[in-house]
């Protein structure tokens, strides 16, 4: 009988103990940066919706296309007819650089410029993606220039080409976010595990 009863009682403490780390394991791994919480995640996909507003503006769509950049709020196609050549900056004569400067936009002749302006690589096409294929696109360091999270938060604060969106110069609409709460939803994004839409 007390064979029995002793069986039992550590039984039922084995049981215990299993609930209790059961209970607790979630909690200790989220606190301590492993897997994100199910209210991480929430956030992170509510992130990047904001952000995929930003990405899918004409501002980046227009230069992240396969042949040639488009132009404006309307996306028009670029004059003069330029090719992206196998660098990413035109070819011959028709180079990114020979009217796109890296000084910024120039007021007079009302022509955009910025930091080695080129069109994006091939990678990052982003043309007629939805928010879940762009957010695929955008994860993936096979398609992102080999970007982790921090990589991603730290291209989209600091590069010079990114920037432009928020300062396309006269007669053009700078992206509606802006840049401070851009990188805050990236960052939202980047913590929660980038979770992207089904």
């Amino acid at each position: 009988m007390r064979n029995s009863e002793s069986r039992v009682r550590q039984i039922s403490f084995a049981a215990i103990a299993i609930f209790a780390i059961i209970a607790i394991a979630p909690r200790s791994i989220s606190a301590e940066g492993g897997e994100p919480s199910r209210a991480d995640k929430a956030a992170s996909l509510a992130a990047w919706f904001k952000i995929a507003t930003v990405l899918q503006n004409p501002r980046c769509l227009n230069c992240h296309q396969l042949t040639s950049p488009l132009q404006g709020d309307s996306r028009r196609t670029h004059v003069p007819r330029v090719v992206r050549g196998p660098d990413g900056q035109g070819v011959g004569a028709m180079r990114c650089g020979n009217c796109h400067n890296d000084m910024g936009n120039n007021p007079t002749s009302g022509t955009p410029g910025g930091l080695h302006w080129q069109l994006a690589p091939v990678s990052m096409l982003w043309q007629g993606l939805s928010a879940a294929e762009l957010c695929r696109s955008v994860k993936d360091p096979k398609l992102n220039g080999n970007r982790d999270g921090e990589a991603l938060i730290k291209h989209m604060e600091d590069e010079p080409l990114v920037l432009y969106g928020w300062n396309p110069g006269k007669g053009r609409t700078p992206v509606p976010v802006s840049h401070e709460k851009t990188v805050e939803y990236m960052k939202v994004w980047v913590a929660g595990g980038m979770a992207c839409p089904n």
